[in-house]
């Protein structure tokens, strides 16, 4: 059997220091002792160079941190959160969204990308990312960038790849954007499936965190599944999971069209209806029919109904395949269907024993956006980190 290399040791030991410090207060040696079964002498050798490499950084004042001392306090060391920026793309079918952060997630950028009426060529949609993402670094060190994770609409496997074959649509959603963003643009591209995304949100600032078993419902124009179970995302053998074809069998539901859709769409039959009395205007978004439903709209307040009826089964339908014991309305929708889940909740209880708990998201439109921020820092740590560490000199 052949002996560890020093440097696999060294690069081993940074890995052991580097992964308890990202998330800790500053720290002395005897804690990372402690923390990592690593000698005094290695853990502070590490620290030199993790400090030299710009990851680590030495607390200045020490005796703030560790209180009154008697003679030499100890060295204190803290994880330099910016020692790397990230990026989260939401490459949506409409619109494609960017933030940066640190290596704790603390924003540092961002872009809103203007609305369109939809990709139809896949070098535009590779344009727009990269246009997003450098828009989102206006002011920042672009060479500092570690990882940029791309979420889209459509089923993604583990290489990042849309491997599905005869929907135009997840074509367009991801033709091949990772391979296309570090072709042309040189970006350290990760893709992701957007709903996923969006569970990995809830689960890291959502109302995942703490639950072992939750889906995040991405419902705006079209419904997409994020599923976790046992505290791991679901994927399936091609990453297409959590997609909503099955809905076109599903009586009373018959399509994935999401609750935005359904909403405006619903909105615009019962006001073309003979002698339809409404406070709607003709051509209401979501978020004005539910608005107007709170508000005591009896034309808005059947809309709702029907929506709720729907969602019901819908919700009913992915509880009984994953057995979830919560479900996550997300997405911008979220921020306006207060007045849905009463009613959603009503019809639940004809559909399950017992129904899942149905919420909604606080995370908004950021929601895709924030899981893929979450993306990029776990492959920092777990994948591109050592590629920085074996660039250190023997």
């Amino acid at each position: 059997m052949t002996a560890p290399s020093s440097r696999m040791v060294r690069e081993a030991s940074a890995r052991l220091v580097l992964d308890h410090m990202w998330q800790a207060p500053p720290v002395t040696g005897t804690d990372l002792m402690a923390a990592t079964g690593l000698s005094r002498a290695t853990v502070h050798d590490v620290c030199e160079e993790l400090i030299a490499r710009g990851w680590v950084r030495e607390v200045a004042n020490q005796r703030e941190h560790g209180g009154y001392q008697k003679g030499r306090p100890a060295r204190r060391y803290a994880f330099d959160p910016l020692a790397g920026l990230v990026v989260g793309v939401d490459a949506g079918q409409h619109r494609v969204d960017a933030i940066v952060t640190d290596l704790r997630g603390a924003e540092l950028g961002r872009h809103h990308g203007p609305p369109r009426g939809g990709f139809t060529d896949a070098d535009e949609r590779v344009a727009a990312v990269g246009d997003a993402v450098t828009a989102a670094l206006a002011g920042l060190p672009a060479e500092r960038v570690l990882a940029v994770t791309v979420g889209v609409p459509a089923p993604v496997d583990a290489g990042g790849r849309t491997t599905f074959r005869g929907n135009p649509y997840w074509e367009v959603m991801n033709p091949d954007l990772g391979e296309r963003l570090r072709a042309h643009h040189g970006l350290p591209a990760v893709v992701e499936n957007d709903a996923n995304l969006a569970a990995l949100a809830e689960g890291w600032r959502g109302h995942g965190r703490g639950v072992r078993h939750f889906v995040a419902l991405l419902a705006g124009e079209r419904l997409g599944a994020g599923i976790v179970e046992d505290g791991r995302l679901v994927r399936g053998a091609r990453g297409g999971a959590g997609e909503m074809r099955f809905l076109g069998l599903v009586g009373g539901v018959g399509s994935a069209d999401g609750i935005a859709r359904i909403a405006r769409d619903r909105a615009r039959e019962a006001l073309a209806a003979p002698g339809a009395r409404s406070v709607l205007a003709d051509d209401p978004d979501a978020a004005a029919v539910f608005a107007a439903a709170a508000a005591g709209d009896a034309l808005a307040a059947g809309v709702v109904d029907r929506i709720a009826e729907r969602m019901a089964r819908v919700i009913a339908t992915l509880a009984s395949l994953v057995d979830t014991e919560r479900v996550i309305i997300a997405g911008r929708v979220a921020a306006s269907c207060g007045p849905l889940l009463a009613t959603l909740e009503e019809r639940l209880a004809h559909h399950g024993d017992p129904p899942p708990r149905v919420l909604a998201s606080a995370l908004g439109g950021d929601a895709v956006m924030l899981g893929a921020v979450k993306r990029s820092i776990d492959h920092v740590r777990d994948h591109a980190l050592h590629l920085v560490l074996a660039a250190q000199k023997p």
